[in-house]
C-alpha cells in the first residue's frame, strides 16, 4: 500500500488495530532498522492521532495513548512521538512500569528510546512496591536503573522517612545515596547528616560526613558511621560522642544495639556526668541501658569531685550501678589494682566501692589507706564522710594504724576492730574493739622524747592532739600497761605483730597525669 501524505494535518481515528498499522507506517526511518543495542517504541494505543510533518515531523497522540519498548510500557493523556528519532515527549499523568521494579509517575516526561533515559517533570513518583519517592524533577536511566534529582525529594519506605536536596537511586540494589541537608525521621529518632546513603531493603543507613542523631533520650553525633533501623543496631566513629541530659560520652568508635540496651564504646572512651560530678576515662565501655550498667576497662580512670576537691581513681576494672528503682541509688565498683588520691586520704587495696548517696567509700583485700601522716590497714576499710569532709573509718580484722611521727618513729594501734575519728580532716580518736594493742613514744612540750607507752587490753580509746600526738588513752578489759624510759625501750618491742609501713607505695596525684 502506497500512502501518500498531504501538506496539511491528517487526524486519524481508527480502531486500535488500524491505528497498530498506520503508526507501523507512518513515517517509518528505514535507516532505524536492524541497528545493533536500539529497540523501536510501539504505540500501543491511542484514542487520536494527529500527524505533523511541518514542524520536527512527529506524531501528536491524544487520549489514553500507551506506548511500549521492550519491558517498559508507558502511559499518558498526550504524547509527541518522534519515530524517527526513537523520541516522546509525554503529558498528563505519566505512568511508567518497567516489570515488577520500576512504577513512575508525573506530569510530563522527555524520553529517548535510543540511551533509555528518562526525564520526569512535576509531581513526580517513584515506586518499587515499598518505597516512594516524591520529588519536582527525576532523571531515569532504564537501562541501567538509576534515577536521580537535583530539586530536592521526600521518600518514603515504611517508618523511615528521608529528604535530601541531591539524591541517586540504584534500584538494582536497592540503594540512595543521599548529598546536602539529608534527613531521616523515624518514630525514634530524626537523623541530620551532610552525606547518607540509604538501602531500602536492608534499611541499612550509611553517613559519611557530620552527622546529629536526636532522640528523646540523647543526641548522637559523629562523621561516619552506620545505623540498621530494620535491626536497631548502629555503629559512630571519627569524632563520635553521646550527649544526654546530663551526661556526654566521647569515644573513638561506639556500637548501639537498641533493641537490647547494650552499647558499647572503643578507644579513648571519655564519659563525664555532670549531675554527679563525674569523669570517667578508659579504652573500652560496655553499658545495658535496662540494668542501668557500665563496664569500663582498658587502665580506666575517675575523677570525682567530692566536697570542691577532686577524688582520683584507678583499677583494671570499673563498674558503674544504678538501681533500676531508685535513680538516687548509685556506685562505682573497682576492680584490681585500685589507687585512689585525695588531698585528705590516699588508698590502695584489690578493690573499692563508692556510693554516690552518701560518698561513702568502701576498701576491701588488703587496703591501705593514708591520712595526713596515718596509715590504716585492714582486711576491709570503710571510709564515710560528712558536709566538712572526712568524718570516720571502720577497719575490721587485723586492724591496724601506723602515725610516723616528725622523727621517724612509728606510733602504732592495732585490734581486731579500729575506728577512727576526724575532725577538719585530722584523726583526734581511735577506738579499739578487741584484742587491743598499741606503743606509742611519749613526747614532751619541747619534742624531747621522754619514754615508750605498750599497752595490751580488750578495748581502748586513742585520743591524739592538735599535733598528732597522743595524749591519752584508755583502757577497757583486764589492760596490761608498761612505760620504758627511751633508752630501756626492748627493739624487738618496737614493732607491733603485723606491722607493715607501706609509705613508698603511698599515692600522689601526679600518678594520674
Amino acid at each position: 500500500m502506497q500512502l501518500i501524505l498531504p501538506s496539511f494535518i491528517v487526524k486519524i481515528k481508527l480502531t486500535y488495530i488500524i491505528l497498530l498499522a498506520c503508526f507501523s507506517a507512518l513515517g517509518q526511518d528505514k535507516s532505524f532498522e536492524n541497528v545493533p543495542g536500539k529497540t523501536r517504541i510501539e504505540i500501543l494505543g491511542a484514542d487520536e492521532l494527529v500527524y505533523k510533518q511541518a514542524i520536527g515531523r512527529y506524531q501528536m497522540c491524544k487520549g489514553n495513548v500507551r506506548f511500549k519498548q521492550g519491558a517498559m510500557f508507558m502511559d499518558c493523556d498526550s504524547a509527541r512521538f518522534y519515530e524517527d528519532i526513537n523520541k516522546i515527549e509525554a503529558f498528563g499523568n505519566i505512568y511508567i512500569r518497567q516489570k515488577d521494579t520500576l512504577n513512575l509517575w508525573g506530569d510530563a516526561v522527555e524520553y529517548d528510546g535510543d540511551t533509555r533515559q528518562a526525564k520526569i517533570m512535576e509531581n513526580v513518583k517513584l515506586s518499587d512496591g515499598k518505597m516512594v519517592l516524591t520529588t519536582d524533577q527525576l532523571n531515569y536511566d532504564l537501562v541501567d536503573k538509576i534515577g536521580s534529582y537535583n530539586t530536592g525529594a521526600n521518600i518514603i519506605n515504611g517508618q523511615d522517612k528521608m529528604y535530601s536536596d541531591l539524591g541517586t537511586y540504584y534500584s538494582r540494589t536497592k540503594d540512595f545515596f543521599f548529598k546536602d541537608n539529608v534527613k531521616l525521621t523515624n518514630p525514634e529518632y530524626t537523623m541530620d547528616s551532610d552525606t547518607l546513603r540509604y538501602n531500602t531493603k536492608s534499611k541499612l543507613a550509611s553517613f559519611y560526613g557530620p552527622t546529629f542523631i536526636k532522640s528523646e533520650e540523647n543526641t548522637i553525633y559523629c562523621q561516619y558511621g552506620w545505623y540498621n533501623t530494620a535491626k536497631e543496631v548502629s555503629q559512630f566513629s571519627k569524632g563520635a560522642y553521646i550527649q544526654g541530659k546530663d551526661n556526654k560520652l566521647v569515644a573513638d568508635s561506639m556500637m548501639y544495639y537498641r533493641n537490647t540496651g547494650l552499647g558499647e564504646a572503643f578507644g579513648n572512651l571519655h564519659f563525664e556526668d555532670t549531675s554527679e560530678q563525674i569523669i570517667i576515662k578508659g579504652q573500652y565501655g560496655k553499658y545495658e541501658r535496662f540494668t542501668k550498667t557500665t563496664f569500663i576497662t582498658g587502665e580506666p580512670m575517675a575523677i570525682k569531685n567530692i566536697d570542691g576537691d577532686s577524688f582520683y581513681l584507678r583499677a583494671d576494672t570499673f563498674l558503674d550501678l544504678a538501681d533500676t528503682s531508685n535513680s538516687q541509688k548509685r556506685m562505682l565498683k573497682a576492680y584490681h589494682d585500685v589507687i585512689a588520691f585525695k588531698s585528705d586520704i590516699q588508698a590502695i587495696a584489690d578493690s573499692l566501692v563508692y556510693n554516690f548517696t552518701d560518698s561513702t567509700i568502701g576498701f576491701f583485700k588488703n587496703p591501705v589507706i593514708w591520712t595526713d601522716s596515718n596509715q590504716v590497714t585492714g582486711d576491709t576499710i570503710m571510709v564515710y564522710r560528712n558536709q566538712f569532709g572526712l568524718d570516720r573509718f571502720e577497719a575490721y580484722t587485723n586492724a591496724f594504724t601506723i602515725e610516723k611521727d616528725i622523727n621517724g618513729l612509728f606510733n602504732q594501734v592495732k585490734g581486731r576492730r579500729l575506728n577512727g575519728f576526724f575532725t577538719k580532716g585530722r584523726l583526734y580518736k581511735v577506738e579499739v574493739d578487741g584484742n587491743g594493742q598499741s606503743i606509742y613514744y611519749a613526747l614532751e612540750e619541747g619534742q624531747k622524747y621522754y619514754g615508750v607507752n605498750e599497752v595490751v587490753c580488750g578495748k581502748m580509746v586513742v585520743n591524739i592532739d592538735t599535733a598528732k600526738r597522743i595524749r591519752s588513752i584508755t583502757q577497757k578489759n583486764k589492760p596490761k600497761a608498761t612505760f620504758y624510759p627511751l633508752e630501756k625501750f626492748p627493739t624487738d618491742k618496737s614493732r607491733l605483730p603485723g606491722f607493715d609501713w607501706k609509705g613508698i607505695f603511698r599515692p600522689t596525684k601526679s600518678i594520674f597525669y
